[in-house]
């Protein structure tokens, strides 16, 4: 496991498996590892949900709802889970950020939003049907 490996592109906990070999005549099971990988002192995390409310007037997450995230020197293109959820770490020196999201069907909400160094901000929202 190692931490600089290009494709470790957010802080998590990532997990395998070591398969080993012998000539030994047992059975030997796999060996699960896991690396934490923690972010920069520099780094805070957005979060949130993309949801509608359906006509009982309960709130319903949009799964492969698009989340953009513009900042003054890039851009991240997300799709929340099955669960309608996102979340990117990033530096706070990016701020201020411009968070789109939208979804076919839906009139897409914009909001801009600022990220705190270690800290976790919520930007959910509330898609009309269009």
């Amino acid at each position: 496991l190692n931490a600089a490996d290009p494709s470790i592109v957010q802080p998590g906990t990532y997990t395998a498996a070591l398969t080993l070999g012998s000539d030994t005549p047992y059975k030997l099971d796999k060996v699960p590892v896991s690396m934490k990988v923690s972010p920069p002192a520099t780094w805070g995390k957005i979060t949130g949900i993309v949801q509608y409310t359906d006509k009982s007037g309960k709130l319903v997450p949009i799964p492969g709802a698009t989340v953009q995230i513009d900042t003054w020197a890039t851009h991240y293109t997300l799709h929340t889970d099955v669960t309608g959820h996102y979340a990117l770490w990033l530096d706070y020196r990016n701020n201020p950020l411009t968070v789109i999201a939208a979804k076919d069907g839906y009139q897409p909400q914009v909001a801009t939003v600022k990220i705190k160094k270690g800290a976790t901000v919520t930007q959910s929202f509330t898609l009309l049907i269009d």
